[in-house]
């Protein structure tokens, strides 16, 4: 493992450990000393200052990068020079060119680059795609995903690349799990983008954004993405011509014109409330899991049986194209063309 930062410690160093196909055999950090207390905290017995002094010393399958997303290309593209896959925490790159070239790289290497769109990997939203995806909806024509958590620096990461322009703010952070949510739901990738972008704390980068994307044959998509919560908060909302879902990572609710349409009103209740006031609610149903630790077994299934990843590495870069676009369309208060990954 790459990076001994917060998404490391929390998230991908447990996993592995709990994974019984995996064995972590070191953590890499610049900050050998850090490194080395995260070692002695998960009984890890390698440390190295360095991926080269990694893949020189020690015989490598595949490497997780949980650095800030500058350094993300530079790695993974040493990693596949020595072999290794890679699971990469997103965004992919800040540079649509170093994009591109992981992707290219990992094609020419014959190397799989799955990235970290942990959202993908929790029950309801599979199941909500799977819906989607049987016409049990109708013709779905939008879905709109808000994504909303406290800022970083009030919450789990302290981390300055955060607020550094070219590396922070939420259009790197959050939109980039709303756009991969998006392609997931529609199966297809985005065509034109316009948004709207806020600054409310005194710092560089934007901090909150929403964005209206549109898709092929018609269909929209929202997104709504901030640091300015005091607790993390998503849902996603799916209107179809037959039928609407209401899903969270908790929370599947699906109605038609024989049963609830005011959908809002779950947004306004807490979770304990709906609870209680639909306790028979044959629709309404709750349902918890570790999409960490999913997307951890899943990375390691596909190696194991050579699967293609369904988090492809072109998915990541259609999401860092259209998060570039969203940039632009803010900047220039205009709607933009969202090329697709092919084209580039």
């Amino acid at each position: 493992m790459i990076g001994t930062g917060g998404i490391g410690k929390r998230v991908h160093i447990p996993a592995y450990l709990n994974n019984k196909h995996a064995h972590l055999v070191a953590l890499v950090d610049t900050d050998k000393k850090k490194a080395k207390r995260t070692a002695r905290k998960f009984n890890i017995d390698k440390v190295f200052s360095s991926v080269d002094d990694l893949f020189e010393k020690e015989e490598i399958d595949a490497v997780s990068v949980c650095t800030p997303p500058d350094s993300h290309a530079s790695i993974v593209l040493k990693a596949f020079d020595y072999g290794a896959d890679v699971l990469c925490e997103k965004p992919l790159a800040i540079s649509l060119d170093d994009g591109k070239t992981m992707v290219r790289a990992s094609r020419t290497k014959g190397k799989t680059l799955m990235v970290g769109f942990h959202r993908r990997f929790f029950p309801n939203y599979q199941e909500a795609r799977e819906c989607i995806l049987r016409g049990d909806l109708g013709h779905v024509y939008c879905v709109e995903d808000h994504f909303i958590e406290p800022n970083p620096l009030f919450g789990w990461a302290k981390s300055e690349w955060f607020f550094r322009q070219g590396t922070g703010g939420v259009l790197l952070d959050l939109a980039p799990h709303v756009f991969d949510m998006l392609n997931f739901m529609f199966d297809s990738f985005p065509t034109a983008v316009s948004a709207y972008a806020s600054t409310f704390l005194d710092s560089p980068v934007e901090d909150a954004c929403t964005f209206l994307v549109e898709y092929p044959e018609g269909r929209i998509g929202i997104g709504v993405v901030s640091w300015l919560s005091s607790m993390v908060t998503e849902n996603i909302n799916i209107l179809g011509t037959g039928q609407d879902l209401y899903v969270s990572p908790s929370f599947f609710f699906k109605s038609n014109s024989m049963g609830v349409r005011e959908v809002s009103l779950f947004r306004a209740a807490s979770e304990s409330l709906l609870s209680m006031k639909f306790p028979n609610l044959s629709m309404l149903r709750t349902r918890r899991a570790n999409p960490y630790q999913r997307e951890i077994d899943y990375f390691v299934e596909c190696l194991r049986k050579g699967k293609r990843s369904q988090t492809s590495a072109l998915n990541a870069l259609s999401v860092l194209i259209a998060c570039d676009a969203t940039r632009e369309a803010f900047e220039k208060k205009c709607t933009i063309r969202v090329p697709s990954p092919e084209e580039s």
